[in-house]
């Protein structure tokens, strides 16, 4: 019970974080105009986004079953897809806990056990990882001149000149890193030394371990190359998704293909954080690189931030429901049999 209560004060703690930064990174704009941008959108790129976002949740279900398949056990592509599309919603109302739902419903639904079908879905997050680590570096070397330049003339400039107007600042900022990297050593090594089961290291090393088992499943993987080639497809029409949003309205209809693993890579980080459907992470992340990066006003960044975003969430609660329906209504019909 407590454990419940505590889980559902931290969701809404970061709920409010997130919907703090929504706040912040859109006051002050013009309300009205954000709103006649939303209205005068092109929803036919809206539309194309959401099919390609539909086809690479049945991918991903797809590519799962193959992982089930290397632990002894079958499913149907169908059912998987239902599974997935029930984590999706659940984790609109509680982050991470889709992961578990789909696992539980699947258990249900096929009569495969929920810890073999809870290693897969490690195996999966070893791989999405590893996948969006590399979106996140051939993003940073096809960019790379025009981020170095970005950098150069947003931070470093400005805080050289800071820093040779009154070095004080500059010397006490730096003296605190260092201090506060020592200490994060010595706690490091202090827990080591002395781990608690219950504590933060102790569960470093679990899910290190899940980790390793899940890489070691990948191994075990008939027909690696599927595999490879649906994950890409997954991440491709991922990618569609945020790249065809551009053309929703015209203040992003300009921007280059490469632009799109930018924001795609930044709003995956942004869903990655531990807030509710990444609400205001995602819009923070994403408003702030086209306005800071691409040099789009507040109001269009803000407008194709809202488009994107509700892209994903208007299809994950919708097929979500459904799925859900249609896993129940199997469940009592199995048992009524």
């Amino acid at each position: 019970m407590r454990t419940a209560i505590k889980r559902y004060i931290r969701v809404l703690l970061f709920l409010s974080v997130g919907v703090l930064l929504l706040y912040l990174i859109t006051r002050g704009q013009n309300v009205e105009l954000i709103v006649q941008e939303l209205r005068e959108a092109n929803y036919v790129w809206i539309f194309l986004a959401m099919i390609c976002a539909v086809i690479s949740h049945f991918l991903r279900a797809v590519r799962w079953n193959r992982l089930i398949r290397t632990m002894g056990y079958k499913t149907s592509p169908f059912q998987t897809f239902y599974a997935v599309m029930t984590g999706y919603l659940a984790n609109l109302a509680v982050p991470r806990m889709g992961e578990v739902t789909r696992c539980l419903t699947l258990s249900k639904a096929s009569k495969t056990p929920f810890n073999a079908l809870a290693g897969t879905v490690v195996a999966e997050r070893v791989f999405d990882f590893f996948t969006l680590m590399a979106i996140v570096f051939f993003t940073i070397v096809f960019q790379f001149n025009f981020l170095r330049s970005f950098i150069r003339r947003t931070f470093i400039y400005p805080a050289i000149q800071k820093g040779t107007e009154n070095w004080t600042p500059l010397v006490a900022g730096v003296v605190i890193a260092l201090l506060l990297i020592a200490g994060l050593i010595f706690f490091v090594r202090h827990r080591q030394a002395n781990p608690v089961r219950s504590g933060f290291f102790h569960k470093v090393q679990r899910n290190f371990n899940g980790f390793i088992n899940g890489v070691k499943t990948i191994k075990r993987m008939r027909g690696k190359g599927w595999f490879v080639l649906h994950t890409i497809l997954i991440w491709g029409l991922y990618y569609m998704t945020v790249y065809l949003c551009f053309f929703a309205i015209p203040a992003t209809s300009h921007l280059t293909p490469v632009a799109g693993f930018t924001l795609l890579a930044v709003g995956s980080l942004g869903i990655l954080a531990p807030v509710p459907g990444g609400i205001g992470t995602y819009h923070f992340l994403t408003i702030v690189t086209l306005r800071e990066l691409y040099e789009i006003a507040p109001e269009p960044a803000t407008s194709y931030a809202y488009i994107a975003h509700a892209n994903q969430i208007v299809i994950n609660i919708i097929l979500g429901i459904v799925s859900w329906i249609i896993l129940s209504f199997q469940q009592k019909t199995k048992q009524n049999a």
